[in-house]
C-alpha cells in the first residue's frame, strides 16, 4: 500500500492506493504514512488535479472497495456509474438508482462512510427536495460541499 499528501484547492488530501486501485482519499486533518509517489501513483496525482482544476469531470482509476460489501457497495457503484458531473440526486433518488428506493437512510450512511471522496462524488448527494444536506470534512463541510457543487454548475440548493 502506498500513500502521500496531496495538495487540493481545499487543503492537503491523503490519497491512500493499494495494489488493486485507489482505496481512500482522507479529508484534510486525517493522519496516513507518506511514501514516495510511484508512476502508477502519479496516474492517481494527475487526474485528481486535473479534476481540481475543471479539467477532467470524471476519473479514469481503478478503485479498491475491498471490505465495503453489500447495499452500501451497490450504492458507491451506482453513484459512480449514475450521477454525472453537475448533477445531483436526493439520498431517496440514489436508493432508487440502487435497487432499494425505501433505503434513503441507508444511501445516507454508505456517502457518509465514502472512503474515496470526490472519486466516488458523494458531494452530489443531497437531502429531501434538494436541500444541501450534510458532508464529512469537519467543520467547514456543508461549505465544503457548497463549493463542490458550485464548481460542477450547481448553485440553487437550499
Amino acid at each position: 500500500m502506498k500513500a502521500w499528501r496531496q495538495p487540493s484547492p481545499y487543503g492537503e488530501l491523503t490519497v491512500v492506493v493499494s495494489d488493486a486501485g485507489v482505496q481512500e482519499i482522507s479529508l484534510p486533518g486525517d493522519d496516513q504514512p507518506e511514501v514516495e509517489i510511484t508512476k502508477a501513483d502519479r496516474a492517481v496525482a494527475r487526474q485528481l488535479d486535473e479534476w481540481f482544476a475543471g479539467r477532467r469531470h470524471a476519473f479514469d482509476l481503478e478503485l479498491d472497495l475491498t471490505g465495503i460489501e453489500g447495499f452500501r457497495r451497490v450504492v458507491l457503484d451506482t453513484l459512480v456509474r449514475e450521477v454525472p458531473w453537475g448533477e445531483v440526486v436526493s439520498y431517496g433518488e440514489l436508493a432508487a438508482l440502487a435497487g432499494r428506493p425505501r433505503a434513503a437512510r441507508a444511501a445516507g450512511s454508505a456517502m457518509r462512510n465514502n472512503p474515496i471522496p470526490f472519486v466516488v462524488p458523494c458531494h452530489r448527494v443531497v437531502a429531501a427536495g434538494h436541500k444541501i444536506g450534510g458532508y464529512g470534512g469537519g467543520r467547514n463541510a456543508i461549505a465544503l460541499k457548497r463549493e463542490l457543487l458550485a464548481r460542477e454548475g450547481v448553485s440553487t440548493l437550499r
